[in-house]
């Protein structure tokens, strides 16, 4: 056997020499088939320390090729600096640990043989299988890269460049030793990418080194002809590194000689691989793993001792399974005896299952904590299996990548849209565009908004697939079996002398399942949401595959998943319902229904839901919806996934099962990291976390070693009484006596487990990246960069909120009976405020105002009432949609569009009930005019319930919040008392009191006489005449004249005077009788003595004195008819001023009455009127008046939206 792993004679071929330890520099030859390494003096190679355990290690020759295993010591084994947990084939030059103070070097006596000569036609017929396809990497000597090292003046050292990954450093397990004191122990590590090479600067180095004189901050891919050197302060000291891409011929001549692995072809230990057998190792939780190494036809597997592999735990049966050896591998058979499931996988074995390598087996229980794990290793399938795949153009220019069988590059991924990219060939340059994907396409973590060129060693990451550019190919990488995470130096200040993260760094693998547990106020919460990046540390930094999680929170976004301790899930959708949503949510927009429902299946099967699918999920168990919950993140197959207490308030019973059930997700590809306050089940976990109080790091690392490592801090009574428990633990750290947080953190970072579990990895695969806490970490950008479309996200959300509100009946029914329920408090106010408001004899103007004002409260109480939960409701559902792909706009929208659906119902039902409670004035046109302006009031309380919602921290809060917002409505309204426009035009009652005032007409007769526009002096000084000279419609008689001035009430006033003329003044009296003239008596006769003539005389004397005599009669009767009919006129004269003086009084009391009654009203609500006559004014105000309405809303909105923003912030 060669070093090289080839088979040969095995005399003199191995030999280990003690390097470090109290026989240093001791050489032993390996001249059997098992030496056994240990400190008992009946072991081949005994080492008399005391941390070597009395048998430690074993090296087995089989197949020709040495393998070491650990014997189950007590301060282990480390291979290379790492632990061993498994029997692992040696190349020359592996560093063997034993415990802390031996180290041994394994090494070949003899020279190899040249790289291609077999010893075996059977592993020559292999190698020359992994030639042809491997040609491309395993090319000529001619053409392979090549490192010259030059120190100080030395003479220059050359090395071939072969290997995946090389070491660079001053101590001797490294591949290129450089003995410089300015070299750090482990300085850099050489990466292959594509046909090249690229160098990281790795955790150790302290000196920095230097590209043309610029500080390499992490790595740098190198060129041909770069040249490397190290910073240093120390005269005359040197170190150059210089890079050829293509091995020159004198280079050749100086590589050094094959002792080491150092020259070694990368093909030539694949083919030593293919000659050891495969492996199981078998680990019941709390034990140490044991390892099997299979070569036999066939193996038994159970817990009776007559089996080949004893597994001693009470949760195997009997006799449970059986490997059968098939052609590359074997085959798993479960026995009927078998009790419990064995799963690989995570998927239940039914039937014979083919072994591959890396396949992990486990037998679960409802026994808390009870596990048995069991891992397939065959090295030879391993060496065969690659995890790249190398993609070349050929003769197109160019390669379309996505979901669709179609495309040149197929990748299967529910992220990954169906015609995702492109990525096209011009010349010797290469272009990427992405083919407006719903989940995007990354150049170096970086979205590509359109197109972009590449350069060599650019990384294009679509979902979870990552391409890496060479000079004329890509190569491609499946990062879907789980995902790397790497925290450095994280720490969370929360103001400038708190800091509840302290300085923590972890690395958790890929398929592992990390359980986080800790103190109260330990900072569990704190450090996921940090890890998650959906709270970032305030200093450190996150890498997910290496990926920046707090600069490039976007190019992993989507292969994280979360569920946080509350349910985000909708209570009143069936399983398969919330699935679905949740699909067309996440899923590319190309997804079809069947491809939705496929996926959807196959996570209700893996998470034992399919026969509990069209069940509502209120009505499931506590443990199911915690698994509901977790299904809505698995559709994307998240590679990385968080939960956060996500067993709390379950019963014990159903903890152990959801611990079982993520110990199946982990095992199916998932790195799995819990949160959790239970420890009867950790040791399902692969590693716990446990945060001591100020957030403090305790312990990382496996959980039996965790009970190993605190159980030396409990006394031996403790240990007597009680077998060690990881409640225990609890109890350790509280105790004061034996040390504060600080201690616990300190004792950590100096026992083993810290630089096995948490420096050792981080030092193998990064660079540069401190484990004290770096600059301030960077928060993920807010800005979603998303091509999801949002009237798609609008559909799907509108659709769920309309399903959740009409499977929720109860909310449903309360709902539509809410407004015809709270309308029909109008009958029991019409027979008390009248049944007529607005009518003009019986109506009450200020009862009209007060129903009109009810309604506008009607509108904004249940409008905002029912929508004052709306968001807050699901709180936890936004922000995870939201951290995946979900826009605020659409999310926002779907909910005032449902709002909006309500709206007009409710104000239907308000409108017609109103309409039926009273007599309103108009005809379908104002009926139509109220029902939008209610419309837009119930619209205006829902965006306001929202605006609540959005505002409220909690559920319980949202009902005060939305009584501040109403109060200030109600009473800015104007209904309520004089409030100056310009403050009440703020609120949305203001407008829609006015709007339906003014509609109705009320005023409008008064806002169209222009003698009310007078001062108030001029219009009290008017009289009755001269308002009607004037042409006044609503003042003087006209004001009770209906068709002049329409207004309620005022008819009450009329009276028939009104109408009447004025009373009728009596005919003037006739002129006095004049007094009678008296005729002249006669003459008396001349001579008076003359009988005849005195005769005469006597008798026209006489006749005189009749005729006076009867003057006189005449006159006086004339005289008393006068005084009669004086009389009569002036009692006509008195009854006419008291007739007109009662008509003057009763017509100017009614006007005053009608005129004081619209003078009160206009006080009160007269700045809602509107000249409903005048058609250049009414419509432009009722414009306003909705425009107003409107505004607001929008104004609600555009809160709404900056609120759901500002959540984005926090």
């Amino acid at each position: 056997m060669n070093c090289l792993g080839i088979k040969m004679d095995i005399k003199n071929d191995y030999k280990l020499t003690v390097t470090a330890g109290a026989q240093a520099g001791q050489e032993f030859k390996l001249n059997r088939t098992e030496v056994t390494i240990g400190r008992d003096p009946s072991c081949e190679i005994v080492i008399p320390v005391a941390s070597v355990s009395r048998r430690h290690a074993r090296l087995s020759l089989v197949n020709g090729v040495f393998s070491l295993e650990d014997l189950g010591s007590s301060n282990g084994t480390t291979l290379n600096g790492k632990p061993l947990s498994k029997p692992t084939p040696l190349r020359d030059g592996d560093v063997i640990g034993l415990g802390q103070d031996v180290t041994l070097i394994f090494n070949c006596v003899s020279q190899p043989l040249p790289p291609t000569r077999l010893s075996s036609a059977a592993i020559a017929e292999m190698q020359q299988t992994m030639l042809e396809q491997e040609q491309q990497t395993l090319a000529a000597p001619a053409g392979v890269p090549e490192l010259v090292v030059q120190i100080s003046n030395a003479a220059p050292q050359s090395y071939r460049l072969t290997h995946e990954q090389i070491t660079i450093g001053r101590a001797d397990d490294n591949d290129i030793i450089i003995p410089s004191r300015i070299v750090s122990r482990r300085h850099a590590r050489l990466e292959r990418v594509s046909d090249g090479y690229q160098i990281v600067v790795l955790l150790e180095a302290t000196n920095r080194l230097l590209y043309n004189g610029v500080p390499i901050s992490e790595r740098h891919l190198l060129r041909d002809g770069d040249e490397i050197s190290v910073d240093s302060s120390i005269p005359d000291l040197s170190v150059k590194l210089i890079y050829h891409h293509v091995q020159t011929a004198p280079a050749a001549a100086e590589v050094k000689a094959a002792s080491s692995d150092q020259t070694m072809l990368e093909a030539e230990f694949e083919l030593a691989a293919l000659a050891v057998p495969p492996e199981l190792v078998v680990a019941v939780a709390g034990d140490q793993p044991q390892t099997y190494t299979l070569t036999r036809d066939c193996y038994t597997l159970g817990r009776a001792e007559d089996n080949d592999i004893v597994v001693r735990s009470r949760i195997v049966s009997r006799h449970h399974a059986r490997l059968e050896k098939e052609p590359g591998g074997y085959s798993l058979v479960i026995l009927p005896e078998a009790i419990n499931t064995l799963t690989v996988h995570g998927r239940p074995v039914r039937e014979r299952h083919i072994l591959s390598h890396g396949d992990v087996l486990r037998i679960d229980s409802a026994v808390p904590g009870m596990m048995v794990s069991m891992t397939y290793n065959s090295p030879s399938e391993a060496a065969a299996r690659r995890e790249s795949r190398t993609i070349t153009f050929g003769e197109k220019t160019l390669l379309t990548i996505g979901r669709d069988a179609s495309n040149d590059i197929q990748l299967d991924a529910p992220t990954v849209s169906r015609f995702h990219a492109q990525v096209e060939r011009v010349g010797r340059r290469f272009r990427v565009r992405d083919l407006h994907s719903s989940n995007g396409t990354f150049v170096n973590d970086q979205r590509v908004r359109a197109e972009t060129w590449l350069e060599a060693n650019d990384t294009i990451r679509i979902g979870p697939y990552r391409f890496v550019v060479g000079e004329d190919q890509f190569v491609q990488y499946d990062e879907t079996s789980g995902l790397r995470v790497e925290a450095l130096g994280l720490n969370k200040w929360v103001r400038k002398n708190l800091n509840i993260l302290e300085n923590i760094s972890l690395v958790f693998e890929p398929r592992e399942f990390i359980v986080v547990v800790g103190q109260s106020g330990g900072g569990k919460s704190t450090l996921v949401d940090a890890i998650a990046g959906y709270r970032p540390a305030t200093h450190g930094r996150v890498f997910v595959n290496g990926v920046d999680v707090y600069r490039n929170f976007d190019a992993i976004r989507n292969e994280i998943g979360f569920v946080p301790q509350r349910d985000i899930i909708h209570m009143e959708l069936t399983v398969y319902q919330a699935l679905e949503y949740a699909a067309r949510l996440r899923m590319p927009r190309d997804t079809t229904k069947a491809e939705r429902h496929q996926r959807i299946m196959e996570v209700l099967e893996e998470l034992d839901l399919t026969n509990r699918k069209d069940v509502q999920i209120s009505q499931l168990s506590g443990g199911q919806q915690k698994r509901v919950s977790i299904g809505v993140e698995l559709l994307t197959r998240p590679g990385l996934f968080f939960l956060d207490e996500p067993t709390s308030g379950l019963d014990p019973g159903t903890e152990t099962l959801f611990m079982h059930l993520m110990r199946r997700l982990a095992d199916q590809g998932r790195t799995i990291v819990m949160v959790t306050h239970a420890t009867k089940n950790v040791m399902l976990a692969d590693k716990v976390v446990f945060l001591a109080r100020g957030g403090h790091l305790a312990w990382f690392g496996p959980p039996n070693e965790a009970l190993e490592y605190f159980d030396q801090y409990r006394t031996d009574r403790e240990r007597l009484t009680q077998d060690m428990e990881f409640d225990q633990i609890y109890a350790i750290l509280d105790d004061p006596s034996k040390g504060n947080a600080e201690d616990w953190a300190q004792r950590f970072q100096e026992h083993p487990a810290y630089q096995n579990y948490i420096v050792a990895p981080l030092q193998q695969r990064r660079g540069s990246l401190p484990l004290a806490s770096s600059p301030a970490a960077e928060k993920p950008t807010a800005k979603r960069q998303t091509r999801v479309s949002s009237w798609r996200q609008f559909a799907v959300l509108s659709s769920r909120n309309l399903k959740i509100l009409t499977r929720d009946r109860s909310s449903l029914i309360l709902m539509l009976l809410a407004a015809p329920l709270v309308g029909m408090l109008d009958f029991i106010i019409a027979p008390l405020m009248g049944s007529a408001p607005f009518d003009y004899v019986k109506g009450d103007a200020g009862n009209g105002a007060i129903t009109l004002f009810l309604l506008t409260i009607y509108a904004l109480l249940v409008g905002g009432l029912s929508q004052m939960r709306e968001i807050v409701k699901e709180a936890d559902i936004y922000k995870r949609e939201r951290l995946v792909n979900l826009r605020i706009l659409p999310y926002v929208v779907s909910k005032i569009w449902v709002a909006a659906l309500l709206a007009f119902y409710h104000a239907l039902a308000y409108t017609v009930i109103h309409y039926l409670a009273f007599k309103m004035p108009g005809g379908v046109q104002e009926f139509l005019f109220i029902y939008i302006t209610l419309v837009l009031a119930v619209m205006a309380g829902m965006v306001g319930g929202i605006l609540a919602s959005a505002l409220a921290p909690n559920s319980s809060s949202a009902p005060l919040i939305m009584i501040l917002l109403i109060v200030p409505l109600i009473v800015l309204s104007g209904a309520l008392a004089p409030v100056p426009s310009t403050v009440s035009s703020i609120a949305s009652t203001r407008w829609a009191f006015q709007g339906m005032l003014g509609i109705t007409g009320m005023g409008s007769d008064v806002e169209a006489d222009p003698c009310w526009k007078l001062p108030e002096e001029l219009r009290e000084e008017m009289s009755l005449e001269e308002a009607e000279a004037a042409g006044c419609r609503c003042m003087g008689v006209a004001v009770l004249d209906p068709e002049s001035c329409n207004f309620p009430g005022i008819g009450q006033f009329y009276t028939p005077e009104i109408d009447q003329p004025p009373p009728v003044e009596p005919p003037p009296l006739a002129e006095r009788p004049p007094k009678p003239v008296i005729p002249p008596s006669p003459e008396p006769p001349a001579d008076k003595f003359d009988q005849v003539a005195v005769a005469q005389y006597l008798d026209s004397l006489q006749a005189y004195m009749e005729e006076v005599n009867n003057i006189q009669t005449a006159y006086e009767n004339q005289m008393i008819l006068y005084e009669a009919e004086a009389n009569i006129y002036q009692a006509k004269m008195l009854e006419y001023q008291k007739e007109k003086a009662r008509w003057e009084l009763v017509r100017n009391s009614a006007v005053q009455a009608a005129v004081g009654t619209i003078e009160g009203v206009r006080e009160e609500f007269g700045w809602a009127w509107v000249n409903k006559e005048g058609p250049n004014l009414y419509r432009p105000w009722l414009m306003t008046t909705w425009g107003a309405q409107g505004g607001i809303i929008f104004a609600y909105f555009l809160i709404i939206l900056a609120l759901m923003k500002r959540k984005d912030v926090k």
